[in-house]
């Protein structure tokens, strides 16, 4: 069975905004069930999130892309994820849809998207209409640097910080990935700390290029 070919769903009222040529899923039967086995795939994959000091290393089989692993992750923690962070070369709307999602759901309290310029310069359409949809969550925001970086960030509201470091970007996915999940909270910090601070300078100053950790270190 071929499970990358096999398109998801968005759900929600974001569900209309996936591209026109991947017209919304019906759920049927046979597509639910599908999905369901590229879900367990996933969860099977986090089996058990590493404590405190703990990291994983895996790898992602193809079958399923790294929105769907961010989902399977956000339902197996107890708490709830105050701010995503998320450092991608690039993304798919179908994906983009998912994301939003989770913040329509209430499962993210907040995102902070990160992707390159390179890939914004190829979709300007995606990359406007993702802002214009991100605007209807307070808090929430998304910019473009000259970035290959590929970080997930998860700030729970138990405080705990898990950071996922891999090759996958947020787009379907047929390769095998390589993945590192870690719970700590002081590398969750710093790769937070990083994000933010270039959304920071994107968003006040405009500034996409290595020239934001130089103007960094002068203003220090």
């Amino acid at each position: 069975m071929d499970f990358s070919a096999i398109p998801r769903p968005a759900f929600g009222r974001h569900a209309q905004h996936v591209a026109e040529n991947q017209p919304p899923v019906v759920l049927s039967v046979k597509t639910a069930a599908r999905r369901a086995m590229m879900f367990k795939e996933a969860k099977e994959l986090l089996a058990q999130l590493p404590g405190p000091g703990e990291a994983v290393h895996a790898i992602m089989t193809g079958r399923y892309d790294l929105t769907l692993l961010l989902v399977a992750l956000l339902d197996l923690h107890p708490a709830a994820c105050r701010r995503l962070r998320i450092a991608t070369l690039c993304y798919n709307r179908r994906n983009a849809a998912e994301l939003l999602g989770l913040l329509e759901s209430k499962k993210v309290g907040a995102l902070t998207l990160l992707a390159s310029s390179f890939f914004r310069d190829h979709n300007k359409e995606l990359d406007e209409w993702f802002r214009g949809e991100l605007a209807e969550f307070p808090g929430s925001t998304t910019a473009v640097a000259r970035s290959h970086c590929k970080v997930v960030c998860f700030d729970f509201a138990d405080g705990v910080g898990l950071v996922m470091e891999g090759s996958a970007n947020l787009r379907t996915n047929g390769n095998r990935e390589q993945l590192f999940l870690c719970h700590d909270r002081a590398l969750h910090d710093w790769h937070a700390q990083w994000i933010d601070a270039t959304v920071n300078l994107y968003e006040t100053e405009g500034v996409e290029g290595p020239e934001a950790e130089a103007r960094e270190g002068d203003e220090g």
